[in-house]
């Protein structure tokens, strides 16, 4: 059986998370394990979490505590009053709450509202409505400060006795969780949780307890919010503790039924008719869905290349192209080596990965070579796999994914093509002449606001600071008269590569800070890191700014940038050291730095033509 939570593939037996995963724990003993989980320090980040509910509650703070430990995170459940959303927000923005979980309720918009809907003026019911909607919103506009709100959609408690259509309590639920979804598309930092699928999911008979809903108002079991949590966690992309990219796969017994090498590619078990095949064609079928959303597919398999070749290109039922794979290691090295090479070629971590396997042997190996991987097997139940593809789906897709991030297969192709180009050249300098790079550097740049904040969550390694940001948090910042936000669109010969670097500048006084700056590793090297630096402060010094002002923040993942501003030409600040070398970035502190505006000198890429918005 899959786990019911997709985190539980990453935690070993021996991780004292593991305790946690237990289904028959009692209130008591999960209070304890949290209790001793978070004593002991195991739990890298804090999150103060706020819980604001129109029924009662107070439960969901122990499942949210719970599934953010699964996830390396102590969170600190912040309760909110009953029923009360705008005075919670305006308390949680207050109090440094980073996100937040809000809980309507139907029968809260007027008393026994479900029961006694059919009975009532529809005017009233409009009116209560239209009430409803202005509170929330006005709640909503006080906690844009928050990172990230997540409200559950509205649900009914029984089901309709009419079978005839749809009746009235289930016409209004529609119509209120439309409002939802329009509320939700014009505030960035606004996720919904879907409760009708979670009900359909553990049943109404096991998510309701009508004994405490009738006597305190309390009408979800500890099931329900243990599910609701996870489905928290999911969307928060374990309350920010991991951002996969890469979906890893073997093929035999994987990919299709059956073995390529022994099999041949006619009789490779792939179909939509037949078992076992097409459970392999509806597995193939959820990995097309994650790469058309801009997950990477790459293959880590043993096997002979070209027998793997002619099964992607020629088995009539195969649902995965060779152009959805961006990269492969199709070899008999091993695989955990293989998925180190993977790595170097995209450029990105393999705490960035997703491997998938069938044997027990090959995924030991990845598990105790490589724990940063999350390495999921291939049930034994055959059956139970496209769940657990699904569960791997929402691992990926559970924050939400940018348009931009939608093209990424094509991107990556689109470096690789430039990599062999490359080859043809005597230099660099000629090679980067032949792109015919453009950059565009767009100031405040409104449409990139999810792009700018997704890559604030994704960057490490080229990332000064490290510092995330929410898309109201970008959008705050682009709206502010004392900060602004760079955009950089690198394009070139082979394509565009999207916004693919940030610069978030802060200015007080005569100080220009350098708040933030990131890029996708995807454009590194073209030197345009280094060259939009000359636009920046000539804007800083016309706002009558006489100093740039900078700092690198290390952290394990950032010793890529350890001298980026040394090489920049500014000047580190009295007290600023580096790390001896190869002593790793985090071993010495923060490096300040200061550059005196107007600034002379800085570096100037002649093969890059620059555009400014």
């Amino acid at each position: 059986m899959a786990p019911a939570n997709p985190l539980a593939a990453r935690v070993s037996p021996a991780d004292p998370r593991a305790a946690l995963l237990n289904p028959t724990l009692s209130m008591t003993q999960l209070l304890q394990a949290l209790k001793a989980l978070e004593a002991v320090g195991t739990l890298a980040r804090t999150i103060k979490f706020g819980i604001s509910s129109s029924v009662t509650a107070e439960l969901l703070g122990t499942y949210l505590r719970k599934h953010a430990a699964l996830n390396g995170v102590k969170l600190e459940p912040v309760q909110g009053n009953y029923d009360d959303l705008l005075r919670d927000m305006q308390r949680f923005a207050a109090d440094g709450v980073e996100q937040a979980v809000v809980i309507p309720f139907l029968d809260n918009l007027l008393p026994s509202l479900e029961a006694s809907l059919s009975g009532l003026n529809p005017l009233l019911v409009q009116d209560r409505q239209a009430q409803w909607r202005s509170q929330l919103q006005l709640a909503l506009k006080a906690g844009a400060a928050l990172s990230a709100i997540y409200i559950s959609t509205f649900h009914r408690m029984s089901a309709s006795s009419d079978p005839s259509g749809p009746d009235a309590v289930e016409l209004l639920v529609d119509s209120l969780n439309a409002a939802l979804r329009e509320e939700a598309a014009a505030h960035p930092n606004v996720r919904l949780i879907d409760a009708q699928k979670l009900l359909a999911t553990i049943g109404t008979r096991a998510a309701f307890d009508a004994r405490f809903y009738y006597r305190a108002k309390a009408p979800y079991s500890a099931r329900y919010f243990d599910a609701f949590a996870g489905a928290v966690a999911s969307a928060s992309r374990g309350f920010g503790s991991y951002f996969y990219k890469v979906l890893a796969l073997d093929c035999d017994n994987t990919l299709w039924g059956g073995i390529v090498g022994e099999d041949g590619v006619a009789g490779l078990k792939l179909g939509p008719h037949d078992y076992p095949g097409n459970i392999f064609w509806r597995a193939q079928q959820l990995m097309a869905e994650l790469e058309r959303h801009g997950v990477l597919l790459c293959l880590c398999t043993k096997n002979n290349a070209a027998d793997v070749e002619e099964a992607l290109a020629s088995h009539p039922a195969m649902v995965l192209k060779p152009a959805q794979i961006v990269a492969r290691r199709v070899n008999w090295a091993d695989k955990p080596q293989n998925l180190r090479e993977l790595a170097a070629e995209l450029n990105v971590g393999l705490d960035s990965f997703i491997f998938l396997d069938d044997s027990d042997f090959e995924c030991a190996a990845v598990r105790s070579q490589l724990p940063q991987v999350h390495t999921v097997q291939v049930p034994k139940n055959l059956p139970d796999y496209p769940r657990v593809l699904e569960e791997i789906s929402r691992l990926f897709l559970g924050g939400g994914v940018s348009a931009e991030s939608r093209s990424k297969t094509q991107q990556y192709q689109q470096r690789a093509a430039g990599a062999a180009v490359q080859a043809e050249f005597a230099t660099q300098e000629d090679y980067l002449h032949s792109l015919k790079l453009q950059a565009l550097l767009s100031l405040n740049a409104r449409a990139s606001t999810a792009r700018i904040s997704e890559l604030s969550k994704k960057s490490n390694q080229f990332n000064l600071t490290t510092r995330r940001y929410s898309e109201a948090e970008i959008a705050a910042r682009m709206d502010s008269e004392s900060t602004a936000v760079y955009s950089l669109v690198v394009r070139d010969r082979f394509g565009d590569a999207g916004p693919t670097g940030v610069v978030v500048m802060r200015y007080e006084g005569r100080s220009a800070h350098v708040e933030a700056f990131f890029m996708s590793c995807r454009v590194i090297g073209r030197g345009v890191e280094y060259s939009i630096w000359n636009r920046i402060c000539e804007q800083a010094a016309a706002r009558g700014c006489g100093e740039l002002l900078a700092e690198y923040i290390p952290s394990p993942r950032n010793m890529l940038v350890e001298r980026f501003f040394d090489d920049l030409g500014m000047q580190p600040l009295d007290g600023g050291a580096h790390a001896p070398a190869g002593a790793g970035a985090v071993a010495a502190g923060v490096v300040k730095y200061r550059l005196a505006l107007p600034a002379t000198g800085l570096t100037n890429r002649n093969w890059i033509e620059f555009i400014y918005a």
